[in-house]
C-alpha cells in the first residue's frame, strides 16, 4: 500500500491511441453494467453503445461476453491489487507492449488510479465461437448441487452466483477481484448423527477467477455442524464446550449462523487452519437436541470457530468448520499464497432455481466505489436497524462519500491519538502531528491531512495508521480488529477498496458493541455518539447532528 498522494491521487495522463481503426476488446465480468465498464476504461457511455451495435438491449449483457472499446478512447484505470499482467491478460495485450505504450521503466511498479493507455491489439469485440458449456442443474432447496458432467467454468457459475445472492459486499467485491472465496454449504444435520461423532455431508467451494479470466471452482467435503461429543451433558459428551446461553446452568453448543465471515491463515492443533475473526454471530442449542432451530444468537464477536482438519471418520468439531485430511490439503493448495479469505455459509434449505428479486448482482458497490440502495438496506438488516439511522451516522461522519476528488479514501489525522500510542516520544519534535491532548486547530481537511499522515507514517507508520478515522464512517484505524481486521495494513487496504469495504467494517464495529449496537437501533442518539465519537461527542454536536439527519433521511 502506497498513500503518497503522488501516486495515488494523480493519474497519469493517457496518450491518445494513434489510430481510429484499432480494435479493442474487454470482457463481461459478473456484476458488470455498461456504465461501469465504460467508466473503468475511461470512455463515454454513448461511445461505448455506438461501438456494440450488436446489443439489443444496453442494459442487459452476460458474463464472459466481449465488447469493443471505442479505439479512439482506448485506456484502463489501475485499481488496488492490479499487476501488468493481469490488465493485460483483461485486455488480450501483453506485459511488454503495456510497457511500451505507457513508457513505464519498472513493470513491478504500478499504483492505483493510474490511467494506462491499452496499445493495439487484435480485434476481439466477437468472441471465437466456443461449444455452449453443459447446463447448470437445477437448485433444488435443502440438496448440495449435482454438478457432475459439468466443466470448471459452469461449476463456477453455478457457485458465483449464489456468492452473489448470499454473500456480502466485501465478498462480492473479492470475487470481482479475483481474489478466493470460499462458498460452503450447509445440510442440516443434527450434532449427535454418528454417535456424535459428526458427517461430513456438507460442501465447502473454493471459487476465483484468474488473471487470464480462467475461472476455478475447487469442491470439497466439509462439515458445517459441530458434533456431539462435545455436546456439555449430551448423550455422546466426552469433552464440553459451550457456555450458559439461556440461565439453565448448562453449556449450549454452538455453530456459525449464515452469513459472510473474514478468516486469516494460521495454525491449529500443529496443522494448518483459517482462524476465525472477531465477526462471528453464532446459533445456539438451548435446549439440547442436537438441533439450532430455537432461534438463540449471539451478538457479533469471537467465537473462536476456524477452519481446520477433522479425521477420515471423525469430524472433532465443536462448532468450527472441519474438513478430512485429504480435503484439508486440497483446501490449502486451492487458497495458493492468499493470507485471509471470506467465507460465504449457506444453509442449502435455501437454495433454489430461482433468484432473489431485490438483489441483482449490479446491487454490488459499483467500480465508482459508491453504495447502491441494497447495499443499505442490507446492513440495516443485518443489524436490524432502519436505513435512516445508518445513513444518518454515515452523513455526519462522512457527507457525500467515503473518497476524495482525488480517489483517495476521506481520513482525519489525529495527533492526540498519535500521541498516546507513542508515548509521547514526538510531541516535543512534532507537535503539528503529535499532542498530550485535542487541539481542533491541528486540522487541515480534506486531502491535507494526507501529508500529516505521512509525516507521522515517517516516524511509526502502525501508529499512524490506527491514528487516523477512515472512510464514509471514519472509523479509527486502532478499531480495525472490531471492524473485522486482523492488522491496520487490512483495514486500510479495504477501506481503499470501496464504500462495500467501508460499509462492511461499519456493520462489523456496530456489532462488536452490544451498548452501542442498542443505542442505534433505539436512536439514541447521545448514547451512540458517546460509544462511537468518544466523551467529546457534545462539544462538536454529533448527537444533535445525527438526530436531525436521522430525522430528514427518515422523512424521504
Amino acid at each position: 500500500m502506497n498513500l503518497s498522494p503522488t501516486r495515488i491521487s494523480s493519474p497519469v495522463t493517457a496518450p491518445t491511441p494513434a489510430g481510429q481503426g484499432d480494435a479493442a476488446g474487454v470482457q463481461v465480468r459478473r456484476g458488470d453494467t455498461l456504465a461501469a465498464i465504460a467508466q473503468r476504461h475511461g470512455v463515454g457511455l454513448q461511445a461505448l453503445i455506438d461501438a456494440n451495435p450488436q446489443l439489443r438491449n444496453p442494459d442487459v449483457i452476460h458474463p464472459g461476453e466481449w465488447l469493443a472499446l471505442p479505439a479512439a478512447e482506448r485506456s484502463v484505470t489501475v485499481k488496488p491489487g492490479d499487476t501488468l499482467a493481469a490488465i493485460a491478460a483483461r485486455h488480450g495485450s501483453s506485459v511488454a507492449a503495456l510497457v511500451q505504450a505507457n513508457g513505464i521503466t519498472n513493470p513491478n511498479l504500478i499504483f492505483p488510479g493510474d490511467v494506462l493507455r491499452l496499445p493495439g491489439s487484435a480485434p476481439r469485440a466477437a468472441a471465437p465461437a466456443t461449444p455452449a458449456a453443459p447446463a447448470a442443474p437445477a437448485l433444488a432447496a435443502g440438496r448440495l448441487p449435482d454438478t457432475t458432467g459439468l466443466d470448471e467454468a459452469a461449476r463456477y457459475e453455478l457457485y458465483a452466483a449464489q456468492v452473489e445472492r448470499f454473500g456480502d459486499a466485501a465478498a462480492r467485491q473479492d470475487l470481482a477481484d479475483g481474489r478466493r472465496v470460499i462458498l460452503a454449504l450447509r445440510q442440516d444435520t443434527n450434532a449427535r448423527a454418528a454417535e456424535g461423532r459428526g458427517v461430513y455431508d456438507d460442501r465447502m467451494v473454493v471459487l476465483w477467477q484468474g488473471a487470464d479470466g480462467t475461472r476455478h471452482a475447487v469442491e470439497l467435503r466439509a462439515n458445517t455442524d459441530p458434533s456431539g461429543q462435545y455436546e456439555p451433558g449430551g448423550p455422546y459428551a466426552r469433552r464440553a464446550v459451550g457456555g450458559d446461553y439461556n440461565g439453565d446452568r448448562r453449556g449450549d453448543q454452538g455453530r456459525l449462523a449464515e452469513g459472510t465471515y473474514s478468516h486469516t491463515r494460521g495454525s491449529f492443533l500443529g496443522a494448518s487452519a483459517l482462524m476465525a475473526g472477531n465477526d462471528q454471530v453464532t446459533e445456539r442449542d438451548t435446549n439440547h437436541d442436537g438441533r439450532f432451530d430455537e432461534g438463540v444468537r449471539t451478538a457479533r464477536g469471537g467465537y473462536g470457530m476456524h477452519i481446520h482438519v477433522g479425521g477420515a471418520s471423525n469430524t472433532y468439531s465443536a462448532g468450527c468448520l472441519t474438513l478430512p485430511p485429504a480435503d484439508h490439503a486440497r483446501l490449502f493448495d486451492a487458497l495458493g499464497t492468499q493470507n485471509s479469505v471470506r467465507t460465504v455459509l449457506v444453509d442449502t434449505q435455501r437454495l433454489s432455481a430461482e433468484a432473489p428479486a431485490a438483489a441483482p448482482p449490479a446491487a454490488v458497490a459499483t467500480p465508482q466505489r459508491t453504495l447502491s440502495d441494497a447495499d443499505w438496506q442490507r446492513a440495516a438488516t443485518t443489524l436490524g436497524v432502519d436505513v435512516a439511522a445508518i445513513r444518518a451516522v454515515a452523513q455526519v461522519e462522512a457527507p457525500g462519500s467515503g473518497f476524495l476528488a482525488d480517489g483517495r479514501p476521506k481520513i482525519l489525522f489525529e495527533a492526540h491519538v498519535f500521541g498516546r500510542r507513542t508515548g509521547g516520544a514526538y510531541n516535543a519534535s512534532h507537535p503539528d502531528i503529535s499532542s498530550a491532548r485535542w487541539n481542533r486547530s491541528l486540522y487541515v481537511g480534506g486531502a491535507g491531512e494526507y501529508p500529516r499522515l505521512e509525516q507521522a507514517m515517517a516516524l511509526d507508520r502502525t501508529a499512524a495508521l490506527e491514528s487516523a478515522s477512515w472512510g464514509r464512517f471514519q472509523i479509527m484505524g486502532f478499531n480495525h480488529q472490531a471492524a473485522g481486521y486482523a492488522d491496520v495494513e487490512s483495514f486500510v487496504q479495504a477501506m481503499q477498496q470501496g464504500e462495500g469495504r467501508q460499509l462492511d467494517a461499519f456493520v462489523s464495529f456496530i456489532q462488536a458493541d452490544p451498548a452501542m449496537h442498542q443505542a442505534l437501533r433505539d436512536h439514541d442518539w447521545a448514547g451512540f455518539a458517546l460509544r462511537y465519537n468518544g466523551e467529546g461527542y457534545a462539544a462538536n454536536q454529533y448527537d444533535t447532528r445525527m438526530a436531525e439527519a436521522w430525522a430528514r433521511f427518515s422523512s424521504n
